[in-house]
């Protein structure tokens, strides 16, 4: 099941994507680095959980519509797992995202 999903890219132009857009969107993340705009991200639009990827290989899970559901992270994360933890929000599949070996917090 695809979802309608949002991308966020480097430059914080905002659109919509697909699973097959999600490597190069990553790869927007190989870019100068920019404190300003470290990271990219994927929102599925009906249940607001976002996975954002930062140039430093952290990843952060959170949901932008539920401020009691605390953000948590995932560092030293490989392009190729950003990729594959993307498409797991693509694809709804919160179960298999929420059994990752998530930190609590930002970082």
């Amino acid at each position: 099941m695809t979802m309608s999903i949002t991308f966020t890219h480097r430059d914080g132009g905002m659109e919509g994507g697909t699973e097959a857009d999600i490597p190069s969107l990553i790869a927007e993340l190989d870019g100068p680095i920019n404190d300003e705009h470290p990271d990219v991200s994927v929102t599925d639009d009906e249940s607001s959980w976002t996975v954002s990827a930062f140039q430093d290989g952290t990843l952060v899970l959170e949901n932008l519509d539920d401020s009691n559901v605390q953000p948590c992270h995932l560092q030293q994360v490989s392009r190729a797992e950003m990729i594959r933890v993307m498409v797991m929000l693509v694809h709804g599949d919160l179960p298999a995202l929420q059994q990752l070996d998530w930190t609590p917090g930002y970082n």
